[in-house]
């Protein structure tokens, strides 16, 4: 952007003046506590490379004995924690021991965003930084490399990550630097002592895969166990699924065939008026899963609504019933926790009366209670309703938020907690709901809530995309959510507060194959 660099200056000296001022009082304490710590002086400066690789003087709080060799980056001490004060690894872990920088930047040695200085000794950095002009701008408190690797990085990632920003150097550039410096602040990321690559963080990554993996190899074992222990003596159960094709009637028959000594699975399709003369006596259970789900409710007309009443109410309780009629001896219902959906409860209780917001929970509520009010001693009925399925080939929500987490530079960091129900650990509840031949109204959830911004991080990292995590947009998302019509609708239910009460979802025998950080490495994997 041209003229843009007169602009930039502009800010710098605004906001650095503004930030002595301000955080005059913040300075004063650290300055007292880094005299009260070790003996020595309270700044730490060292010549650094500015622009056009001209030398300066850069300001830090001291973090490191005075006894700590001389002009040697961290990374090439031997056992760096051994110089690192105990003031100084506070203020390394909080990043506030670059505070001083703001002189620099007030001085016009400094850019608040820009390509961390190198030292002047650093020749190898400079000069790959030479290949990409990195060179040639002023440098930073802050900047693309630091955001995206910080201490972690080899010298030619870091060198081509400066050069990116060079490249796209403008107004947008440096707000995503900004944002995403508070976002790897508060959560401490990069901050890797004593090294400049991924080798010990990758080594630390593995060791707690394998160990999230072992575990969930280790409920695995267990489950088989568990089946194969209480399947002996007992005959193959016949299992109907009414609803072929749909995600979950699909998945969860694929789980069941795993044990084929143990279970026949069939599929019929409801879509026609077939389904009436299907013999169901020769079935154990039926689960239904046919219906008509995501519903844009602000775009339907009036005969479409009377569609979810035939498909979700209509087809799910006439199929119940031609079941018992039958003989069948279980009838398993995919309900929703769409059924609640009006309620002001941020967290579902036991107590929370179910309050459908449309049409679409409606159908769903409607069908619920009619299907409730089959059972008996001689047919059992399960009432699923869980919260929001995902896994490899969902629908809904989850992709819409994987694909986001593919392509987007950055995305808010918001503090919400959301229920949501891997589908193998879905298929595993219906398969002891099967073995167990409940009755009654289940919740499975996953075994922890999920916070949206943890889940598309998480995505965006197994997908290999660099998604910068920025803090402070909580009032960017309110905005949103006011928003009439699909925008709001999708804010409210991507950032949003939905809960079940985790004791509702407990259950006398283990459900959860993987905890959800695996299920999303299955599901993008």
């Amino acid at each position: 952007m041209k003229g843009y660099h007169y602009i930039k200056r502009g800010i710098d000296i605004i906001l650095s003046g503004m930030a002595i001022v301000i955080l005059s009082p913040l300075l004063l304490f650290l300055c007292i506590a880094i005299k009260l710590d070790t003996p020595g002086p309270i700044l730490f400066k060292q010549k650094r490379v500015g622009i056009h690789r001209s030398f300066f003087q850069i300001y830090k709080f001291r973090t490191m004995r005075i006894d700590t060799p001389k002009d040697v980056p961290t990374h090439m001490l031997e056992n760096p924690e051994q110089y690192i004060t105990k003031v100084g690894k506070f203020l390394r872990k909080t990043s506030l021991d670059e505070l001083p920088q703001i002189f620099n930047i007030f001085k016009g040695e400094m850019s608040i965003v820009g390509p961390r200085p190198a030292l002047w000794n650093q020749d190898d950095l400079v000069a790959e930084r030479e290949k990409y002009g990195a060179n040639d701008v002023t440098p930073g408190l802050t900047g693309w490399a630091q955001i995206n690797g910080r201490d972690e990085l080899e010298i030619p990632d870091k060198a081509r990550l400066d050069g990116e920003y060079v490249k796209h150097l403008g107004p947008w550039m440096d707000l995503k630097c900004f944002l995403g410096t508070i976002g790897s602040v508060l959560m401490h990321n990069g901050v890797v002592e004593g090294g400049t690559g991924e080798l010990n963080k990758e080594e630390e990554e593995t060791e707690a895969h394998k160990s999230e993996t072992a575990q969930s190899s280790a409920k695995k074992e267990t489950i088989a166990k568990d089946t194969e222990e209480r399947e002996k003596g007992r005959r193959k159960k016949k299992i109907l699924i009414t609803g072929s094709g749909s995600y979950v009637g699909t998945s969860v028959e694929a789980w069941l065939r795993q044990w084929p000594e143990y279970y026949q699975v069939d599929t019929l399709d409801m879509r026609t008026q077939t389904w009436r003369t299907h013999d169901f006596s020769a079935y154990d259970v039926v689960y239904h899963v046919a219906g008509i789900a995501h519903a844009d409710v602000g775009q339907v007309t009036e005969e479409e609504k009377k569609q979810y009443y035939r498909v979700n109410t209509d087809l799910a309780v006439e199929t119940a019933e031609k079941a018992k009629k039958e003989g069948v001896q279980q009838f398993l219902f995919m309900s929703s926790m769409i059924v609640y959906s009006g309620c002001r409860e941020k967290k579902i209780t036991e107590n929370t009366i179910p309050k459908p917001l449309n049409f679409y929970g409606d159908s769903k509520w409607q069908a619920d209670q009619k299907i409730q009010a089959l059972a008996d001693e001689r047919f059992k009925v399960v009432v699923l309703r869980p919260p929001m399925i995902y896994g490899k080939g969902s629908k809904g929500n989850y992709p819409q938020l994987a694909k986001l987490a593919g392509k987007l530079p950055l995305f808010p960091i918001v503090h919400n907690q959301r229920s949501m129900l891997y589908i193998e650990n879905l298929a595993q509840f219906v398969k002891r709901m099967i073995d167990n031949e409940e009755t009654g109204v289940f919740f499975p959830q996953n075994e922890q809530y999920i916070n949206t911004s943890d889940l598309v991080q998480m995505i965006a990292v197994v997908k290999g995309h660099r998604l910068v995590m920025a803090p402070a947009t909580g009032w960017i998302i309110r905005l949103m959510k006011k928003i009439p019509g699909k925008i709001g609708t999708l804010t409210g239910k991507a950032f949003g507060d939905s809960v079940y009460d985790m004791q509702m979802s407990e259950y006398k025998e283990e459900y959860r194959v993987c905890d959800w950080k695996e299920s999303v490495r299955r599901t993008e994997g």
